[in-house]
């Protein structure tokens, strides 16, 4: 009987130490940042087929951005549910209130959509010229949300030049012929668009945070499936409500049954955009937001470089060194924080 008592301290201290153990190690934090430039460079793969390809003997252009929106949302809500059934992580919600979620959710949608209308106004360098700068809203967001969090001058360090290597790659090569950036209305329509977008990306990443640390202190565990799923159920319950205010889902149909070509491109865009939120969702619990959105900038130049070696285009000088400015930027700020710098 001793025995037995003396056995449940022992078994509660390995339950207590497993919870307060750190979630995210070097190599499981190796391996979801490479999981996620593998699974979005295939995913940039299928979005560029949907967005650029041609298709049926009209030459018809695939332009259902909501229903893409949907479509994603769909397949991500079906593998988190999966996961969490398979992994007996508990219920679906996590015991997280609606309101959380909706909220989360809602700011997902908003990046995804707001950057996408930003490009009807905005050349694409002038897109990507902003949206680098995303780490920044993200970081002050876990600062408004988490209020424990704290900016390091390594963390600082390390953001500024990981936007400043994504602007210096971008204009390495300066713009292209005709293109402008005369701050007209609808430059300045288009600008609106992308710091909305970025406003969106400031406040879900920390308020998944937020929503972990209200878990946790009520006692339950949030796993990245439990972000994949509710993000993306609310996510997709929003976007279906825009199909259906515009008619897309009744367009979406016809030009399917037109050109039936259509859907192995769609297969592919929702499976890779499925696998690939399997690891940013598992890097957000595990390291944080600005550990996701430092790992999908850098997912953005690995596409290129992907691109540049795969097609044999060329690549100058200073782009290189914006290349260098963005590998070296976590380096950085482990040297200035000691080696002790914070995943996220």
């Amino acid at each position: 009987m001793a025995a037995v008592k003396g056995a449940a301290p022992a078994e509660g201290k390995k339950v207590a130490q497993a919870y307060a153990a750190p979630e995210s190690s070097t190599g499981k934090m190796v391996f979801l940042m490479v999981g996620v430039w593998v699974s979005f460079t295939v995913f940039g793969w299928a979005t560029e087929a949907l967005t650029s390809k041609p298709y049926g003997s009209a030459n018809e252009k695939f332009h259902f951005t909501w229903s893409l929106v949907l479509l994603q949302s769909v397949g991500n809500s079906i593998v988190g549910a999966a996961m969490i059934y398979i992994t007996g992580a508990g219920s679906l919600t996590g015991g997280v209130p609606a309101k959380d979620w909706l909220i989360a959710g809602g700011a997902y949608l908003g990046a995804h959509k707001f950057g996408l209308l930003s490009l009807g106004y905005i050349i694409f360098p002038m897109q990507v010229l902003v949206k680098s700068c995303k780490a920044i809203p993200v970081m002050f967001g876990e600062v408004l949300f988490e209020r424990e969090v704290k900016i390091t001058t390594g963390k600082l360090v390390s953001v500024a030049m990981l936007c400043a290597g994504v602007v210096v790659f971008t204009f390495g090569k300066g713009s292209k012929k005709g293109e402008k950036f005369e701050l007209d209305d609808k430059m300045i329509t288009g600008l609106f668009f992308v710091l909305l977008a970025l406003l969106c990306d400031g406040v879900y990443g920390p308020y998944q945070n937020r929503i972990k640390t209200k878990a946790k202190a009520a006692g339950n565990h949030i796993t990245g499936y439990h972000n994949m799923f509710n993000m993306n159920i609310w996510q997709g319950v929003l976007a279906l409500g825009f199909c259906l205010f515009y008619g897309e889902l009744a367009k979406l149909a016809d030009f399917v049954a037109r050109n039936p070509s259509v859907l192995p491109d769609l297969a592919k865009f929702t499976l890779a955009m499925a696998v690939g939120n399997l690891f940013i969702f598992q890097l957000q619990s595990s390291a944080g937001a600005l550990a996701v959105t430092k790992t999908t900038t850098v997912r953005k130049l690995i596409s290129v470089l992907f691109s540049v070696w795969y097609f044999g285009h060329s690549m100058m000088p200073l782009q290189w060194a914006g290349v260098a400015m963005v590998f070296l930027s976590e380096p950085v700020n482990m040297m200035i924080s000691g080696g002790k710098a914070k995943a996220h």
